[in-house]
């Protein structure tokens, strides 16, 4: 606390205030800045402008917090200069003038501008903490504003040769204040970075500070991820030779700039991904490139370590580097860079990586202190100093322009605009000279000046840094601020208003288009980075549709850096300066020195001597008058008397000082000294503080008289309640008395009266058991007289039966079967009274319960027989009024007569009106009629159907009609439970209809107009409405005060529709009520719709009993209105009628295209006939108009354009159409196709003719020869349709021909099979028969039309244009008017997004929320109506129909119904195969599947229940095997990581972790998994894959769904103990003879797949084995993958006891059974015995080769031997060989019509067995002399054969030469070798070229199956026609980087 008093209390040296010089010159001004810098008292006030020196060294406890608090609320003046005078005072005029305020600090680069920004804020940032302690805010935001200075220090700044911590970039920090005076947010602009710093620096200087704090300061984890090292390795740090400096702690700045990065809540995995970037950066910097075909990358380890850090493929991003890409005639051309583009494209991509970084810091910095709209802000503008080094190149030229600004800025306001008001307001007043720099301003910006010299010479394709000069030249040697300079060089000058600067042009240009080629930016954007991808995820490609167009007009560096001048500019124009200028004593940055020179002109060009003189005689402060007198008011008194302001500003101000020489009156304002205003401010303080003491007070007073008062009444208050109390206590105890003596005396009644029942009840109980005793006894008495009268009657029984036992004696036998009979039928009868009477008993039963029942619902069976009554009664009159009207139907068909006239008529005009129902018709709509509603009686269809009324509304090019007039927001059937929150059954709901009005939301019985309500719910007053759905029940609950209601939807789409309707009713103002109540016509309540671009005609029709009736015709039906009034029916038909298909005139602008097509629907049934017509099309912004005609007086329809249409294009190969339908061509009763070839060769003509001039088809017509006649060859002319198709006999007849080309010949009549003839009319006859002049190509008129396709909403339609050209400029318009429509969204997409943001912003209870309130997020157990994304329109227009698929929407749909069901299939295989199989065809459906596995995933009760599961495992099938787009991969990644924290521990959990990874790893893939994989990835685990070798072994790898095929070979080579090999290994697909290369990048999950579908076509395919047993077809053998021997570097150093030698040994001796090693026969006979004996030993009898083909090329069997050069054997004369003989004496010809003809295996047979036979004797003849040797020894003699070929390693291409010198013949062998590409005759040991890699400039294949390569020194480029391009290219490649690696081994 001493040292800060002493501080402000310490002796000034010299002048504190420069303005009160008595001297004023520049000297005085320096040695006053001198003394007080020496003094350390570095600041200095000019007025109020502060001059701040930098020290260069720590100032103790000059910036101390009792520094900040002894500053605050003091004026300018008050204490010694500070910059914290400078802030506070920029603070508090915020509320003293009510405006923004802005700092600005300018000076030159090393001057101190950084830490006086710091400084400013820092004092800021306390003046908000202190007011944010005294309201209670928080105080974050301050935080986070300092913090991020730390964060932009490292990353923006870095050590020039001027300044350790230069600002590379510019900023403006705006904080933004309440009006409490706390910082409540903030922004930071910047301003130009200096992008080339990043890749070099001048000597002496250093890169960014991030680089050197990364390197110098992180921790070792983190270094040994990014792969980081010593800093003096890396180029773009180490190359200026300045790493290290002793006043820079790079640790410390590693540490601040972690720490500030945790206060911008950024979370760890930004943070890391941010370093990487950087690391990324560094690792690019050290990529190096050589020349070999083109530039290539020197070092793959390092070019994979910055491809890793950037989460992007290594050899894309290789090619991106060395290559560039053009679109040449819709093809992509690739051309290599040499070695400088090479290293610009490097260059660039280091710089833009950064620069899109640091925007991204600075975003992130915005949102984190993004500000909301405050009371006033306060700025800081911290921008780059004026510089001026040995070489200036276009960032100082951009760094000084904007310095020049910033002068003129300061010049305005402290010079010209000062000076322009005081002698606006005439005060007496001498100008005072300045400098002024607007003309060299005008240099730079005007017309034609450098900047628009520079921009225009960028946007020239072929303009150059020299061109450039020139024109600046040309344009500005006599500008007087302009330098030429006078030694012819690339330099220019300019002289600024700092000293003059010349300028280095190398470079100008591209720094100023800034390109960023489109290769480099696709490999950018296709990271697994999420973090790289958003820093480049709005840029866009160049080769984009439209792109020429945008590329001409895409801003330049300098012109964005222009215009975000200009708006620096405007901000600080609206705000109050405050100016800081900071001065550099030395150059040297060394404390304590002052060096007079640089500091005297840093103040002369600066104009601070005219500054101190115009503020030492000016007034810089000036106020309006009614101002200065509220300002001023309570030092005016009461005794002024003048009430005009200027005379009590007068009188105020000469009270103070009457000399007038601090202050003036002008016209409108008072101006004054800014001494006298800072007295005027204490006197007014200390006034208002004496006003305010009194005011306070009598507030005291007042408030202690109304606090008395106030205790005064509490006081009685008691007192009464008191008293009160008492009372009621005493009355309360009276009462307690009463009522216990009234309770004993009931008490005591009671017991009496309980005594006398008691007794009573006795004696019942008594009576009643002597009853029962008595009853007793009377049941035995009468028991036992029944007991003997039983007895009485047996005895009497037996008596009569002894009596008459004779007589019954003899009857017995006879009425035996009698009396059995008898008891059977009495017991049936028996049984049956008795069930009879059961089931009597049961029906009283139900009677009885149903007379219960219906008497409980006796009132509601009543009520609905009064409705039914009353039903009834209405039916009853609908019936005599239809009665009514039946009788007019005879007069109503008389006056329809005529409208249904015009019906049909315009009905032929718009015949296709039928195929289109479409909503995607448009008409324009009238200015004046834009909507009409009201009643009207309707009646639609037939005759018999009744009129009714309804209301009608016409809006939107829509009429409507409702069953009345709408006031619902929204109406609908849902089921409703009983009140309260319990479980009723089912039986218990009612099915009502819900009408939502206004805030009320009724329900009734029915939807008829009389229902009656049963209740209405005030939606206002509902305390909650929730979201209640559950398993397969969509409802929602309305919670009132006393019930809740139940509500159940059918569905859960029509539950979100009533919850968000019902939301915004409950959180709606009366504002937003009034508007959802104004949009009254909803077409989802309509009961009908009519678009009105399908109305034909709108007619009066006369009716007698309908006086103002008028029809609406359609193409499909009538609609008759009636209305109430003639003047509403004339409404009705003016609307109508402007509304309708009219005529319609369109501006000159509106229309884009316009011209006559030919029109055909597809995908609906059209009438024969009119399939195609020729309509008239308008194309406009909005659509596509149809016309009939030219004149736009009938409009037959159009077509909405919206995003998700498309239009494709037109083809030569694919959409080439005829203007009828094809027809089959009948020749001799078979069946052929068209015939094809060139055009010249076959002309087809529109007719033919055959015996009997029978016509049925086109006639093929030869060409004639000289004077010849032509001559019918084919015929497939199309017939009526309504004629049966001949096949008659054919004959050729000769064809006459006119002198004008004409076919004279009669075939008007044609007769058919079975006798029925055809007349052709002679107009049918014309149009098919008209040729073409004898100047045209073709004979006969050409039909043919160009197709193209536009796809609709609904429908998608052909239109054909006769010519190409016409199709080209049609779709590219079309596709122009598509793609500028604004993107549809879904709302799954939107609510996508909000989860995105939520999920940043750490946000958990609001995506809680999200999900809640949107079910469309959640799980649904019903069917999926429409996508969740918006897919592109239209029919799948590809091979994918073959496969059953319609439209995307229609495949979207049934895959998310299959997903229902997956977990009842017993095998999900075909299913899951199925899904992905549509997926891998149809792209746009990948992330729509994704998001229905998320939906269906969310929100499960059960997380491991089998349906659930049985979707993750899809999902998991789908990230192992597809990539979505960037924002589904988000979403993903987020449900995933929700999930898993959901449901952790479960099955569910295990399965999205495995997604999670495979999502990490997954590649592009080209097929779908195979059975197998998909089981792997079932069980989570790896799968096993086989890999072959040589000799039928074989081994397994384990691999997963994104292994590499080069992963594989690092397997395989580390297994096999290869890792010391001479050469190189790769995989191949292989299937017998047949075999392919795979690439390194090829997933070897896919090669699998791809071999599963293969195999099992080859199951499927050929079942000949012969074929296949010969090796003459490969076909049905299984594919493999197979290990071998890839690149040959050196064939001679392998050891012949080593793997490598085995694997040498197989592979050549495979070469040779290809047929692709040069030897003659005798040769091969003895390389195939050697083999033989190597494989099987010596001979034994009887030994016999069975398949010919292992050992020997049998293919040269099959062609005629070449002549064979010598080179080891002696050759042979061919006629002593043993091959002579019986393929050699079939002829040539003869020959190639066998080979043709391969379907007759027999032939094959008899021509070659005594070829193969003779072969295999040689061989077994040879074989015999090699018994004895070993098989190593026979290897070793094979390999020396082998090795003798000058060229052997050399893999040899069979391909056909296009040599326009002739050089070479047609057939020759390509040869790729380690060092070379030759060219060989076909069994030729010597080339006849060899081109080795340096002299070849570039090689590839611009079209397929055709190989090209450019020679230096050679004029021709070689082109080469063969199938095998991708392993040609390949190798070549392989051979170039071996070479690279070879080259970068050898030291320097």
């Amino acid at each position: 606390m001493a040292e800060t008093v002493k501080i402000l209390q310490a002796p000034q040296a010299g002048l504190s205030d420069m303005a009160k010089l008595q001297d004023l010159n520049v000297e005085s001004i320096l040695e006053n800045i001198r003394q007080r810098f020496e003094a350390d008292q570095i600041y200095t006030y000019i007025g109020s402008i502060l001059a701040a020196v930098n020290p260069y060294k720590t100032i103790p406890n000059l910036y101390d917090f009792e520094v900040m608090e002894a500053y605050d609320k003091r004026h300018i003046g008050d204490l010694p200069p500070h910059i914290y005078a400078i802030a506070n005072d920029a603070y508090y005029s915020m509320w003293k003038q009510t405006a923004n305020q802005c700092v600005l600090i300018s000076g030159e680069s090393g001057a101190g501008k950084t830490e006086s920004t710091k400084f400013i804020l820092n004092y800021l940032s306390k003046m908000s903490q202190a007011s944010a302690v005294e309201t209670g805010n928080d105080v974050s935001v301050e935080k986070c504003i300092l913090q991020s200075s730390p964060i932009l220090e490292a990353f923006g700044n870095a050590k020039t040769v001027y300044n350790n911590n230069s600002s590379r970039f510019g900023k403006f920090i705006q904080l933004a204040f309440s009006s409490r005076g706390v910082i409540e947010g903030g922004k930071v602009q910047d301003y130009l970075l200096e992008k080339n710093r990043v890749v070099g620096q001048n000597p002496g200087e250093r890169n960014y500070h991030i680089f050197y704090a990364l390197i110098l300061g992180a921790p070792d984890e983190m270094k040994q991820k990014l792969g980081l090292g010593a800093p003096e390795k890396y180029k773009y740090i180490n190359q200026s030779g300045c790493i290290k400096d002793p006043n820079i702690n790079d640790q410390q700045i590693y540490s601040d700039v972690n720490e500030a990065l945790k206060d911008m809540k950024l979370n760890d995995e930004q943070v890391s991904d941010m370093f990487e970037l950087l690391g990324a950066i560094l690792h690019i910097g050290n990529l190096d490139f050589i020349t070999a075909g083109g530039a290539q990358v020197s070092s793959m380890s390092v070019l994979k370590q910055a491809a890793d850090l950037l989460s992007v493929d290594e050899y894309q991003l290789a090619n991106a580097l060395t290559e560039k890409t053009r679109l040449l005639r819709g093809e992509l051309i690739s051309t290599p860079l040499d070695e400088h583009q090479a290293r610009d494209s490097r260059d660039s991509l280091a710089m833009n990586l950064y620069a899109r970084c640091f925007h991204w810091i600075i975003s992130r910095i915005n949102v984190r202190i993004r500000t909301k709209p405050t009371f006033h802000s306060v700025g800081v503008l911290d921008i780059f100093g004026f510089e001026n080094f040995e070489v200036n190149r276009f960032e100082q030229f951009n760094i000084n322009f904007a310095n020049e600004k910033l002068q003129e800025y300061f010049n305005k306001h402290i010079f010209s605009l000062e000076q322009h008001e005081y002698n606006a307001e005439g005060l007496d007043w001498v100008d005072i000279d300045w400098q002024d720099n607007g003309e060299c301003l005008d240099l730079i910006v005007r017309k034609l000046g450098l900047l628009s010299l520079i921009d225009e010479e960028s946007r020239f394709p072929k303009g150059t840094d020299g061109t450039m000069l020139d024109k600046l030249h040309s344009n500005h040697a006599k500008n007087g601020f302009y330098i030429k300079p006078r030694v012819n060089n690339s330099k220019f000058g300019i002289k600024h208003y700092a000293g003059d600067v010349f300028y280095e042009t190398t470079g100008f240009l591209e720094k100023n288009r800034d390109t960023f080629r489109d290769e480099m930016l696709t490999t950018i954007k296709e990271s697994r980075s999420d973090f790289i991808y958003d820093l480049f995820e709005d840029m866009q490609e160049s080769s984009q549709p439209n792109a020429a167009k945008k590329n001409r007009k895409k801003p330049t560096v300098s012109s964005q850096f222009q215009e975000s001048l200009h708006s620096l500019m405007s901000t600080l124009s609206a705000c109050n300066p405050y100016f800081v200028r900071c001065i550099k004593p030395n150059s040297t940055k060394a404390p304590n020195a002052f060096e007079k020179t640089l500091t005297l002109n840093q103040l002369r060009y600066s104009g601070m001597l005219e500054t101190v003189k115009i503020r030492r005689a000016g007034f810089p402060v000036r106020r309006l008058f009614d101002d200065f007198v509220r300002r001023y008011r309570p030092l005016l008194g009461k005794d002024t008397q003048s009430s005009h302001s200027q005379h009590k500003c007068i009188s105020l101000l000469s009270s103070y000082e009457s000399t007038n020489q601090k202050w003036q009156i002008g016209r409108t304002k008072v101006f004054l000294k800014e001494d006298l205003e800072i007295k005027l401010e204490r006197d007014r303080a200390e006034r208002v503080e004496t006003l305010v003491t009194k005011a306070k007070a009598c507030f005291k007073g007042y408030r202690a008289r109304k606090a008395y008062k106030a205790t005064v009444a509490k006081i009685v208050f008691v007192q009464k309640y008191c008293r009160m109390y008492r009372q009621r206590r005493r009355f309360l105890n009276l009462k307690d008395a009463t009522i216990t003596l009234q309770r004993y005396e009931r008490g005591r009644k009671a017991r009496q009266l309980f005594h006398v029942m008691m007794e009573e009840r006795r004696m019942e109980e008594e009576r009643k058991r002597e009853e029962q005793r008595r009853r007793a006894e009377e049941e035995q008495r009468e028991l036992e007289r029944l007991k003997a009268e039983a007895k009485l009657r047996e005895l009497e029984e037996l008596q009569a039966k002894l009596e008459e036992d004779a007589r019954i004696k003899a009857e017995e036998e006879a009425a035996k079967k009698k009396r059995e009979e008898e008891e059977r039928q009495r017991v049936l009868e028996k049984a049956k009274a008795i069930e009879a009477a059961k089931r009597l008993e049961e029906e009283q039963a139900k009677i009885r319960a149903e007379e219960e029942r219906l008497k409980l619902e006796n009132e509601l069976r009543i009520r609905r027989e009064e409705e039914a009554l009353r039903l009834e009664k209405e039916e009853a009159e609908r019936l005599v009024e239809e009665k009514r009207l039946e009788e007019e139907v005879r007069r109503r068909e008389e006056e329809l007569a005529y409208a249904m006239q015009q019906f049909e008529e315009a009905d032929q005009d718009s015949e296709y009106q039928d195929d289109d129902p479409d909503e995607d018709s448009v008409s324009r709509k009238s200015d004046d009629l834009q909507y009409w509603e009201g009643y009207l009686n309707m009646k639609c269809g037939g005759m018999v159907n009744t009129w009714k009324k309804r209301y009608c509304v016409l809006r939107d090019e829509t009429l409507m009609w409702f069953r009345a007039k709408q006031e619902a927001l929204k109406s609908g059937w849902l089921m409703k439970k009983g009140g309260g929150t319990s479980t009723l059954s089912r039986r218990n709901w009612r099915k009502r209809f819900f009408v939502l009005k206004g805030i009320e939301l009724a329900y009734y019985e029915s939807d008829s107009d009389g229902a009656p309500c049963k209740g209405i719910i005030n939606i206002k007053q509902t305390k909650d409405i929730l979201d209640s759905s559950f398993g397969r029940e969509s409802s929602l609950d309305i919670i009132t005060d006393k019930r809740t209601y139940h509500i159940v939807a059918d569905n859960a789409d029509d539950l979100s529709e009533w919850f968000s309707i019902l939301m915004r009713v409950k959180n709606a103002n009366e504002y937003e009520l009034k508007q959802m109540q104004d949009e009254d016509a909803n077409p989802k309540n309509a009961i009908g719709t009519l678009d009105v671009a399908v109305i034909d005609s709108v007619v009066p029709v006369h009716l007698q009993t309908k006086p103002n009736a008028f029809a609406i015709i359609t193409a499909e039906r009538v609609f008759n209105m009636s209305a109430d009034s003639p003047e509403d029916m004339n409404g009705w038909l003016k609307a109508l009628t402007q509304y309708h298909k009219g005529q319609r005139t369109y501006s000159k602008e509106e229309i884009l295209m316009s011209g006559w097509l030919t029109k055909e629907n597809t995908g609906t049934i059209s009438r024969p006939g009119i399939t195609r017509k020729k309509r008239y099309f308008i194309l406009t912004s909005h659509s596509l108009d149809i016309y009939k005609s030219v004149d736009l007086q009938h409009k037959l329809g159009a077509i909405a354009l919206n995003r998700l249409c498309s239009v494709t294009v037109p083809d030569d190969k694919m959409f080439k159409e005829i203007d009828y339908p094809p027809e089959l061509v009948i020749m001799n009763g078979n069946r052929r196709s068209p015939p094809s070839g060139n055009p010249e060769t076959n002309r087809r003509s529109s007719f033919s003719f055959g015996r009997k001039s029978s016509i049925s088809g086109l006639a093929t017509l030869s060409r004639p020869r000289s004077n010849s006649r032509p001559y019918v060859r084919d015929y497939d002319l199309p017939l009526p349709t309504n004629s049966p198709v001949a096949s008659p006999t054919m004959r050729r007849r000769k064809l006459s021909w006119g002198k004008k080309s004409k076919i004279k010949m009669d075939l008007r009549t044609a007769m058919f099979q079975g006798g029925r003839r055809h007349t052709w009319s002679s107009k049918m006859m014309r149009n098919l028969f008209r040729c073409y002049p004898r100047s045209k190509p073709w004979w006969l008129h050409d039909l043919r039309t160009w197709k193209f396709t536009i796809h609709s909403r609904r429908y998608s339609y052909n239109l054909f244009t006769p010519s190409n050209d016409e199709a080209w400029k049609w779709t590219y318009a079309i596709q122009e008017v598509i793609d500028s429509k604004p993107p549809i969204e879904t709302p799954s997409q939107i609510l996508i997004k909000e989860l995105r943001e939520a999920s940043l912003n750490g946000y958990n209870d609001e995506i809680d929320k999200i999900y809640k309130l949107n079910p469309i997020l959640r799980n649904v157990p019903y069917m999926l109506k429409s996508p969740l994304l918006p897919l592109p329109y239209g029919q799948i227009m590809s091979s994918n129909l073959d496969k059953g698929y319609t439209t995307l929407q229609d495949e979207a749909v049934k895959i998310f119904n299959v997903l229902q069901g997956s977990e009842q299939l017993p095998d999900p295989m075909p299913v899951i195969q199925g899904i992905l199989q549509t997926c891998q065809d149809l792209k746009p459906l990948q992330d729509e599947v994704y998001c229905q596995l998320v939906k269906q995933t969310t929100w499960v009760k059960d997380a491991d229940n089998l349906n659930n599961l049985r979707n993750w495992q899809i999902l998991c099938c789908m990230c192992c095997t597809f990539i979505p787009s960037r924002s589904i991969l988000r979403y993903v990644r987020f449900h995933i990581k929700r999930q898993v924290e959901l449901s952790p521990k479960t099955q569910m959990a295990a399965y999205a972790g495995y997604a999670l990874e495979a999502l990490k790893r997954t590649r592009t893939r080209e097929f779908v998994p195979s059975r197998d994989e998909i089981i792997a990835i079932l069980g989570r685990r790896d799968m096993n894959a086989t890999v072959f070798c040589h000799g039928g072994g074989s081994c397994q790898i384990s691999i997963n769904s994104s292994t590499t095929a080069g992963q594989v070979i690092h397997t395989l080579v580390k297994g096999m103990n290869l890792d010391s090999c001479y050469n190189r290994f790769s995989l191949y697909e292989k299937s017998g003879l047949v075999e392919k290369a795979i690439d390194d990048r090829s997933v070897v999950a896919d090669i699998l797949a791809k071999f599963e579908s293969l195999n099992a076509q080859n199951d499927d395919g050929n079942k000949d084995s012969r074929f296949r047993a010969r090796g003459l077809s490969d076909r049905g053998k299984p594919w493999q993958l197979f290990f071998k021997l890839f690149c040959f570097l050196d064939t001679q150093s392998v050891k012949p006891d080593s793997i490598e030698y085995s694997f040498l040994f197989e592979q050549a001796h495979e070469e040779v059974i290809r047929g692709k090693f040069p030897a003659t026969d005798e040769q091969l006979i003895h390389l195939s015995a050697l083999r033989m004996q190597f494989d099987k030993g010596d001979y034994v009898h009887g030994d016999w080769i069975n398949d010919l083909t292992e050992v020997y090329p049998v293919d040269r069997l099959k062609v005629k031997p070449k002549e064979d050069n010598d080179f080891g054997f002696q050759q042979r004369d061919r006629k002593d060989t043993f091959i002579s003989g019986t393929l050699r004496g079939i002829g040539e010809k003869t020959l190639k019509r066998l080979q043709k003809s391969a379907s007759d295996d027999n032939i094959l047979e008899s021509v070659y067995r005594d070829d193969v036979s003779a072969t295999i004797t040689a061989i077994i003849d040879k074989w015999r002399t090699l018994k004895g040797t070993s098989a190593e020894r026979a290897q070793n003699i094979y390999m020396s054969f082998m090795r003798s070929w000058k060229y052997f390693g050399s893999r040899l291409f069979e391909v056909e030469c296009h040599d326009g010198r002739q050089a070479y013949p047609k057939s020759i062998w390509l040869s790729v070798n380690k060092s070379m590409v030759a060219v060989h005759k076909i069994n030729d040991p010597n080339p006849l070229d060899e081109f080795p890699y340096e002299k070849i400039l570039s090689f590839g294949a611009p079209i397929p199956n055709e190989y090209k390569i450019i020679v230096e020194g050679r004029r021709s480029e070689l082109t080469f026609d063969t199938t095998e391009v991708f392993e040609i290219a390949k190798l070549m490649k392989a051979y170039i980087n071996e070479i690279v690696k070879k080259r970068n081994m050898i030291p320097a």
